[in-house]
């Protein structure tokens, strides 16, 4: 099982431009990077107990506020019962709680525990280094890399609705 060959293919068409080419192949080399990354997710998570839906949903939690489970399924970008499952989950594990909101009785949030937080640090350590595959390009490569990364006008996902896409959904 690899690499769709129908997503690699997109830049080969006979009627693609080089620009359409060039695109294609960042593209594919992006979501390889990205891709290649999943079994080290899941190894963090594991070496925490945890699974890799668990420990994205700490990640995507914030760890001074708490958030109501509407919130969390808009942000996630998914059904308000896959939240309720999740947050069972973290609730069971001890690493988050149901607590009503101060301004609106009507509303539970949920907040992360002292053990959720270590959690969700020891997970941000563990999966906040860099790839080893970064480790090959020179320090000019890496520079000139950050540099074009930082010129893509990218929404911030703590803000929009990607959490679905890190967990998988």
């Amino acid at each position: 099982m690899g690499f769709p060959r129908e997503f690699t293919a997109l830049g080969d068409a006979d009627d693609a431009d080089e620009r359409t080419q060039l695109a294609v192949g960042a593209w594919v080399q992006i979501a390889r990077l990205f891709l290649s990354q999943q079994a080290r997710k899941s190894k963090v998570a594991a070496d925490l107990g945890l699974t890799a839906s668990d420990l994205i949903s700490l990640f995507h939690m914030q760890p001074d506020e708490g958030v109501s489970q509407r919130a969390l399924a808009e942000h996630w970008s998914c059904d308000p019962s896959w939240v309720t499952t999740r947050i069972d989950r973290l609730e069971q594990l001890g690493l988050a709680e149901r607590r009503l909101s101060p301004t609106d009785r009507r509303v539970k949030e949920v907040w992360l525990t002292s053990a959720g937080l270590a959690k969700r640090a020891a997970g941000m350590t563990g999966f906040g280094h860099p790839p080893e595959h970064l480790d090959t390009l020179s320090l000019t490569d890496l520079r000139a890399l950050a540099k074009i990364l930082a010129k893509l006008d990218l929404p911030d996902p703590t803000r929009v609705g990607l959490g679905a896409i890190a967990l998988g959904r």
